[in-house]
This record gives structure tokens, sequence and C-alpha cells, in this order.
């Protein structure tokens, strides 16, 4: 599943994105993607700024909507 995981994390993925994609629950998902960057294999995309000017600041402050992606 890690491998799968991984592969699909080639592309940006929300924690939803990649539970349906595994057939998992959304919470299940989102535990692995934090021991997936505990291990170093995954990152999320944050913005970083916050500051609510961007195109994506409905994406800022709702974890469940970050999007995660395979670490270099």
């Amino acid at each position: 599943m890690i491998q799968e995981a991984l592969a699909l994390l080639a592309t940006p993925k929300t924690p939803s994105e990649l539970a349906r994609a595994l057939g998992l629950r959304p919470e299940t998902a989102e535990l692995l993607l934090r021991h997936l960057e505990a291990k170093g294999y995954a990152r999320p995309l944050n913005c970083g700024t916050a500051c609510g000017r961007c195109a994506f600041k409905e994406l800022c402050g709702d974890p469940a909507k970050v999007h995660w992606v395979r670490a270099p």
C-alpha cells in the first residue's frame, strides 16, 4: 500500500483523494501521509503565507484540503 500511495503522490493529492484511490477512510489516509512525512517520503504543499490574497486562499487553514506530494 505504501508503494501505491507514493506512486499516487507523483501528482498532488488531498488526503480525501488519496483515501478514495486506496479504498481507505480519510482519517487513515491522513495518518498514512503523516507517517510518510515523518520518514521523509512525502511532504505537504503549504502556502506558508496565509495572506488570503492568492487564488488558493480557500485551501489555507484546512488540513483536509492540503495537497501532498512525494518528496524528492
